[in-house]
């Protein structure tokens, strides 16, 4: 099938806009059937597929994009979701515009080790818990997206898709850490500065009262197994990763997929055997937010493939225009490719957004390591940052928000979110794009 026709966009813009405006303009429509709404985009785009390529390639449409991409993603997400739920962390002193500032600020580092995905699942719980007497809480769900969720990942490959798509294509381990320290700490110390002052602010119209303190001195950690298991994970990702193809319907399979599903499917299952349920329980555990990113993502996978393809045209595309304005004259221009790579990525799956522009950009490591450096920061640093900037851009970024809920934290709507992230994020993007 080829997508040349910039109306194969419109399924998923309609996912998107629907997110953004429904739950304001239709909310108690939406609080009812807003789960329908995505399936209801995947059929038209699926009628059009069938309308003008023929309706066997119905089954094209739909098995590509969720055995390739939608398998290994949800499994992934859920093993990680399930082993973190099982990890119990407590603060019993944890309290106060200080302490909040300071868990921000090592969860981010903490991300760029076992990844925004493990990292968001694994901190998010004890950060609500110790500020369950607080009365607003909005900003601590978005502060946490923004580090702990996205702009914690730059430094090392484990930390997001797109980096470790880098290091499969050849740019070495250490090169992210050694090239972009700088933009990752001056980002990471403003915003933990920004968030200091707005939590001191708002501490002094909580009005809560103070929730009874563990006697404990001493940091409660509960199902330490639990976090040997999420190591677990990441080897299984890192490792599987070599090229052998299997043949199934007409489709061709990676072993490589296969085996590390099945691998990941085992630790998940492992994880739900020895972990005591009093620790799921105290955890307030439950499927609830997975089965939203299930259902979500099942239908942008499948509207997103021609925006994809799109993009794989480059020059010779629809979105021809997205890589004449990159490269005026055929030069590229470091920060426009900052820019649209960035903004992409806050809609798209960021890790084929980085591998586009990674091969538009020459596709050799050595070259991009060495005299295109600038070239290669400028898209390591926009997929990864700018994934902060709507709820779908990164997957932890809805994790976080459903996770949330269950707390009985309300989360910002998705046009709410980014006010509070083109409002904080946008300026200091800017100022970044600048020094490229």
């Amino acid at each position: 099938m080829e997508f040349s026709n910039l109306m194969w966009t419109i399924p998923f813009l309609g996912i998107i806009f629907s997110m953004s405006f429904l739950p304001l303009l239709c909310k108690n429509f939406w609080h009812k059937h807003g789960g329908y709404v995505p399936a209801f985009w995947t059929l038209i785009y699926l009628f059009f597929i069938a309308h003008i390529f023929g309706i066997n390639k119905i089954f094209d449409a739909v098995v590509e994009p969720i055995f390739d991409h939608y398998i290994p993603f949800i499994i992934l997400i859920s093993s990680l979701y399930i082993v973190s739920g099982g990890i119990f962390i407590d603060f019993p002193r944890g309290n106060g515009a200080l302490f909040n500032t300071c868990f921000l600020f090592f969860g981010s580092l903490v991300s760029g080790l076992i990844g925004t995905t493990g990292s968001a699942t694994l901190f998010i719980r004890p950060l609500l818990r110790s500020n369950t007497n607080r009365k607003y809480k909005t900003h601590l769900l978005v502060f946490f997206i923004f580090l702990i969720a996205n702009i914690g990942g730059i430094s090392t490959p484990l930390g997001d898709p797109p980096l470790f798509i880098g290091f499969l294509e050849g740019i070495d381990f250490f090169w992210f850490i050694k090239n972009l320290y700088r933009y990752q700490l001056a980002t990471t110390v403003f915003l933990c500065l920004i968030f200091f002052i707005i939590d001191h602010q708002l501490l002094k119209y909580d009005v809560l009262p103070q929730t009874k303190k563990n006697d404990e001195e001493h940091i409660i950690f509960r199902g330490r197994r639990n976090l040997v298991l999420i190591f677990g994970i990441l080897a299984a990702v890192i490792l599987c990763n070599f090229d052998g193809y299997f043949t199934l319907f007409g489709e061709k399979f990676s072993y490589a997929s296969l085996i590390r599903n099945t691998i990941l499917l085992i630790i998940a299952i492992i994880s739900f055997k020895i972990t005591p349920h009093t620790i799921r329980e105290r955890n307030s555990f439950s499927f609830e937010p997975i089965k939203e990113i299930v259902t979500l993502f099942a239908s942008i996978f499948i509207t997103v493939t021609p925006i994809i393809a799109m993009l794989h045209q480059g020059t010779n595309g629809s979105l021809k225009f997205i890589f004449d304005w990159i490269a005026p004259n055929n030069e590229i221009i470091a920060s426009r490719c900052f820019w649209a790579s960035g903004l992409l990525s806050s809609i798209l799956d960021n890790a084929p957004t980085f591998l586009i522009f990674f091969h538009m950009l020459s596709g050799n490591a050595i070259e991009l390591m060495t005299i295109k450096a600038n070239l290669l920061s400028a898209i390591s640093i926009s997929t990864v940052f700018m994934g902060a900037i709507t709820y779908i851009g990164n997957a932890p970024n809805l994790m976080v928000k459903s996770i949330s809920a269950n707390y009985g934290v309300k989360a910002p709507s998705f046009i709410g979110y980014m006010v509070w992230s083109i409002g904080i994020l946008i300026p200091v993007f800017f100022i970044i794009s600048c020094f490229l």
